[in-house]
């Protein structure tokens, strides 16, 4: 059997820090693995070191899958290098406009105009150099269900539609490695039961698979797993016997609702006959029509859950709740009790909505720090771009220091992990305390112990406040408790 990837005994770092000590790992032909863990920073981690992309202090990583490649490239005097021949799908992913400039807001997604800057889906996989192999752009738009979205601008995927997207484009590449970061992420319960017989076909085109995933999503085509843990592999096992890879969850330790019970009370709210109320909501971009015959009324205080498929619409109806999408004035659509479109300002309605979603971490500016993004939450930019009061400032380091990120306050947001982000984005929400809190797959790339977590924080928010929610999420398993109601599209 023949080796793809050895580490021995490894000493590696990571983002400034030692991230794995007296690490072995062996990978061989015929192998497709599954890496679980604790911490989704490390799962991350270990497929950085597998692609390069750590520094390896001690002991030793040889690749022996890419010798003969790299011989016949030294051969015709061309530049190469084994991550030639790997393709990584991470959770980390940005798109650039039509003049190659990575400058989207997060409202230009709902602009029907304005979305014209950003290309087409089918555009996009078309300018991918394509590396010769079984994979094609017609054999991976089909697999991965991209027909119908090939006219779709990039900005209006939905979060599931982008996942499926980063996928096509690794595979364009025909790699001998595939390389995944919790693949799953942001598909729906559909996709995610058929993505096992995606990778099967992946698998049979001769591609070797390792992916970051949990115990209960370990694909059949999976043959090895490895547990991580102590900066080390804690265990290795066959697929076979899966059920003996579960992780103890019940050390999972949450944080100091003392604390939060001094951030967040006294907590006023007004009294309103109706938070949201919707009457007969249509929307439609040219041909497709995405909402029609909407009706929905949220009252204050009331915990929903918002479910669909990916692509059936929940972010063009957020957006109309959120004040972003220009077809609410189209509509008969009530927010905190009035109708929009009778003089009130997109700012009446955001300073009353707090709102978390991953991909809202892809369009705050580069330069803004973590603190800057939380205090960001008090007057509903996207960034800090005026002066604070020592009093905001000092509010906004206490809820990074509730959730235990005091020592991210100076650091770039694109600097923290991505589990860190999601925390930092709710408390820039819930910094204002805000009457509607919108929590849209707000979790999501966070690991199974940090989505526990995550959850039960929520939790306590709405056990300490009569804040109305709306919930997003393809995984019941998500679901704060608290919620009891559920609208689907």
């Amino acid at each position: 059997m023949s080796t793809i990837i050895s580490i021995k005994k490894a000493t590696v770092r990571h983002l400034d820090k030692v991230v794995f000590e007296d690490l072995d790992f062996d990978w061989n032909e015929g192998q497709q693995w599954a890496l679980i863990s604790h911490s989704g920073a490390e799962l991350t981690a270990f497929l950085e070191t597998l692609r390069g992309r750590t520094m390896v202090t001690d002991g030793d990583i040889d690749r022996p899958f890419s010798k003969e490649y790299q011989s016949q490239m030294n051969e015709q005097g061309k530049v190469n290098s084994f991550r030639d021949l790997i393709a990584v799908v991470s959770q980390k992913y940005t798109f650039r406009n039509k003049s190659n400039l990575q400058n989207f807001y997060y409202q230009q997604r709902f602009n029907s105009m304005e979305s014209e800057e950003a290309a087409t889906v089918e555009e996009f996989l078309l300018e991918i150099p394509h590396h010769s192999g079984k994979w094609t752009l017609q054999r991976v738009m089909q697999l991965l269900q991209l027909e119908k979205l090939k006219d779709k601008s990039l900005i209006k995927l939905s979060n599931g539609e982008t996942r499926r997207l980063a996928i096509a484009q690794a595979l364009l590449q025909n790699p001998r490695l595939l390389l995944m970061d919790q693949p799953l992420t942001g598909l729906d319960v559909q996709t995610r039961t058929d993505f096992g017989k995606i990778l099967q076909q992946v698998v049979d085109a001769g591609v070797h698979i390792v992916m970051g995933t949990n115990p209960q999503e370990i694909p059949e085509c999976i043959t090895d797993i490895a547990v991580l843990g102590k900066k080390r592999v804690l265990k290795v096992l066959p697929a076979a016997n899966k059920d003996q890879a579960q992780l103890d969850f019940e050390q999972a330790k949450g944080f100091e609702y003392t604390a939060l019970k001094k951030l967040l009370l006294p907590y006023p709210l007004p009294i309103r006959e109706s938070v949201i109320k919707l009457v007969n909501v249509n929307v439609r971009y040219g041909e497709k029509q995405i909402l029609q015959g909407i009706y929905w009324e949220v009252k204050p205080g009331e915990r929903w859950s918002l479910k669909g498929p990916n692509g059936a619409g929940k972010s063009t109806l957020l957006s109309l709740i959120l004040g972003e999408n220009p077809q609410a004035y189209a509509n008969e659509i009530y927010l905190f009790d009035r109708r929009r479109g009778t003089g009130e300002s997109i700012w009446d309605i955001k300073k009353r909505i707090g709102f978390v979603a991953p991909e809202l971490s892809r369009f705050f500016p580069a330069n803004q720090t973590c603190l800057k993004v939380v205090l960001s939450g008090l007057f509903d930019t996207m960034g800090l771009f005026k002066k604070v009061t020592a009093e905001q400032e000092k509010l906004a380091m206490d809820w990074l220091s509730f959730f235990g990120l005091e020592d991210t306050a100076g650091k770039l947001l694109k600097q923290v992990s991505l589990e860190n982000q999601r925390f930092i984005l709710l408390a820039r929400a819930l910094i204002k305390k805000p009457e509607l809190l919108v929590l849209d797959e707000a979790s999501q790339g966070m690991d199974m112990m940090q989505r526990r977590i995550f959850k039960e924080t929520v939790d306590r928010i709405c056990e300490l406040t009569s804040v109305t929610l709306i919930y997003v999420s393809h995984y019941a398993e998500d679901i704060p408790e608290v919620v009891d109601r559920e609208f689907g599209l």
